[in-house]
């Protein structure tokens, strides 16, 4: 009687480690390679457990077969994987915005290391990743990424057939809406260029031999900057709200 109750709650434990663990490795934040493999493994694990009386009454009974067992962890662990692209999906906006106000600013080729993305990148894009993760945690803003791990039961339950073609529209839905939703977070940046380059055309055709765009370029970046700090509260409420309502597609509420 012990060993099977033991083996059951092992079961259990299993199956939330499986999705709630692959997706804390891929959400925004908890990705980074700034919280160690061993710090994230050690949370999951710890999550897991905490979550075992709120979820075991939707787990499925232990499989007979060996392979029935790694079939529904392969689900599982491919779902969690799911939820943190989505939300991964969501944060790429970001990036849109910053090539979009990079080219505003004349910063388009200025990079630096970004630390939330580990990679090179424009110097415009790193600052609004640092700027984003700093307000999701601020927020706490990734106590709903991880309830949005718990309430994903109520869309998909463990030992289900795993809905491939639904999670490959969302993926490819979330992606182009971030494309529009780059080109909005970076809109005022655009309208400054737009008039900026306008306004210096009109002076190259009044002052042909003037270098007027060599000559404009500390301006372009100095008016530049001072418009993206003026909007930047503006972007980054719009980007956390837009941020919630996305992931709260995974909540009960949502």
């Amino acid at each position: 009687m012990l060993r099977d109750m033991l083996a059951a709650n092992l079961f259990q434990w299993m199956m939330i480690f499986a999705r709630v663990g692959s997706g804390i490795m891929f959400l925004p934040g908890f990705n980074s390679n700034m919280v160690t493999a061993r710090v994230r493994l050690l949370f999951a694990l710890m999550l897991s457990f905490v979550l075992m009386p709120v979820l075991s009454g939707k787990l499925p009974n232990p499989p007979a077969a060996p392979i029935g067992l790694f079939l529904i962890l392969m689900g599982e662990i491919a779902f969690g994987v799911f939820i943190g692209l989505v939300v991964q999906g969501l944060v790429s906006a970001l990036d849109i915005a910053g090539t979009t106000i990079g080219y505003a600013t004349g910063l388009t080729n200025m990079f630096t290391y970004d630390p939330i993305t580990e990679q090179q990148s424009a110097l415009i894009t790193g600052f609004l990743n640092l700027v984003a993760m700093t307000l999701i945690f601020a927020t706490n803003t990734h106590y709903l990424m991880l309830h949005a791990l718990v309430d994903s039961y109520s869309i998909y339950m463990p030992g289900q057939h795993l809905p491939v073609e639904d999670m490959a529209q969302t993926l490819v839905r979330t992606l182009s809406d971030e494309a529009m939703m780059g080109m909005r977070l970076g809109a005022p940046l655009m309208v400054f260029q737009i008039t900026m380059n306008t306004g210096l055309g009109l002076l190259n055709r009044l002052v042909p031999n003037m270098q007027v765009f060599f000559v404009a370029q500390p301006l372009q970046i100095i008016v530049g900057l001072t418009v993206l700090m003026i909007c930047l509260p503006a972007i980054m409420m719009t980007f956390m709200n837009h941020l919630s309502e996305g992931i709260g597609s995974f909540l009960n509420f949502g």
